[in-house]
């Protein structure tokens, strides 16, 4: 009995008498980054730790509306730049401080309350010089369409600006406006045609401009933000008509909050649109019209005790492996592939007749973990460097290595 019991415990440890598999991947925060930061603030490395690890936790706090942004630092991978970067803010509001964190790919800060950092503390008195900080956004519509055509540079053979459709507007410093569409056409609600739209803003890049242009093609473009980062949104071809009318509803408009409200609509038509339509409904507007088109705004900002939305496209990930004849980046799928197998792997102690042939390293944003290789001829063993929990890889044609 005590020899089956060792067996037993033998196969349990090494995993080799059954199915058991295990999650490998273990991605930890770099260890090395290519810093940005202002020339006068020399961050020691353990203060650059200190706040990646403050970034690592679950956020727990939000930010005083009146307060003064003293700081930023962004943090950058130092070899690939696809993995994207993360920013520190450093924020002071009378005795308290707080840091903001988000990667390149979030589109909401994190909020931390945290101890003062010696480093920002010494910096000029201007930089704690407290506002107070809006949590609406504010549109005022735009008189002059030439000056603002000049501003984005706008080639008035191509498209044009459309009247009544521009709004110059203020935004809170983190956060996004969301924005949806809703068609009316023929006194009916038509299924959603254009799909909503998140535009994030963020301290630094709280004004802008919203308008529409009519393109030479008759397509109708919704383009916000500033001059560096203008976004655009080309309306599908059922939004062209011979005639079109904005009614932009109210000359001065604030979102505020989670409040959806109606920031402007747009009547479409064959025939001229002459009468004042302010105070028709869009279901009347398009029994005579034939389309109108309405968009509806509201604020996101972030929550308390809620982590950052990633974008649709996902995580970026990337698997590198490295040995003395040459380095050889995983494609798309192939990186896929070994994560998913990474994830559902089963510990094993390997042969004894293995040998060393590499260094595979895996990315994912500003995460990594590296894993020894070893090879039979015809078993594959990785070994996570930190841990040295030692695993078997079900293939062993992942990096087209030599046989050892």
């Amino acid at each position: 009995m005590r020899s089956y019991w060792g067996i037993l415990l033998s196969c349990i440890l090494l995993s080799g008498c059954g199915t058991e598999t295990m999650n490998a991947i273990e991605l930890r925060p770099l260890s090395s980054y290519r810093v940005e930061q202002d020339p006068e603030i020399a961050l020691t490395e353990q203060t650059k730790k200190q706040l990646l690890t403050y970034c690592e936790r679950r956020p727990t706090d939000v930010l005083p509306t009146k307060r003064a942004k003293v700081a930023e630092v962004t943090f950058r991978h130092p070899l690939y730049e696809v993995l994207g970067s993360k920013t520190v803010k450093y924020f002071a509001a009378g005795d308290e401080r707080y840091i903001t964190c988000a990667n390149s790919s979030q589109l909401m800060e994190r909020t931390f309350a945290v101890e003062s950092i010696p480093e920002f503390e010494t910096l000029d008195e201007e930089r704690f010089e407290e506002s107070e900080i809006a949590s609406t956004i504010e549109f005022d519509q735009v008189s002059d369409l030439n000056q603002l055509a000049k501003t984005f540079n706008l080639n008035d053979g191509h498209e044009e600006i459309v009247e009544d459709s521009a709004f110059h507007y203020t935004t809170p410093d983190t956060g996004a406006i969301y924005v949806t569409f809703e068609t009316v056409r023929d006194g009916r609600t038509l299924d959603p045609i254009i799909e909503p739209k998140l535009f994030p803003f963020k301290s630094g890049e709280n004004e802008g401009y919203v308008f529409l242009t009519s393109r030479a093609d008759d397509r109708l473009t919704l383009q916000i933000g500033d001059a560096p980062s203008l976004k655009q949104l080309v309306l599908p071809n059922m939004f062209e008509a011979s005639y079109m009318k904005v009614d932009p509803k109210e000359e001065a408009l604030s979102l505020e909050g989670e409040h959806r409200k109606l920031m402007k609509r747009i009547i479409l038509s064959d025939q001229p649109i002459v009468e004042d339509v302010a105070n028709q409904s869009s279901l009347t507007l398009s029994k005579t019209y034939g389309t109108v088109l309405e968009i509806w705004g509201h604020v996101r900002r972030p929550a308390l005790n809620k982590m950052s939305s990633r974008p649709a496209d996902g995580e970026t990930r990337l698997a590198v492996f490295e040995s003395n004849q040459d380095t050889v980046w995983l494609d798309g799928p192939k990186t896929q592939e070994l994560f998913d197998a990474l994830s559902h792997i089963q510990p094993h102690e390997k042969a004894s007749t293995a040998v060393k042939i590499g260094v595979l390293h895996l990315y994912e944003e500003l995460t990594e973990q590296s894993f020894d290789v070893w090879k039979t001829e015809t078993e594959l063993y990785v070994v996570d460097q930190q841990s040295s929990k030692t695993y078997k890889l079900p293939t062993t044609d992942y990096f087209q290595t030599n046989q050892p």
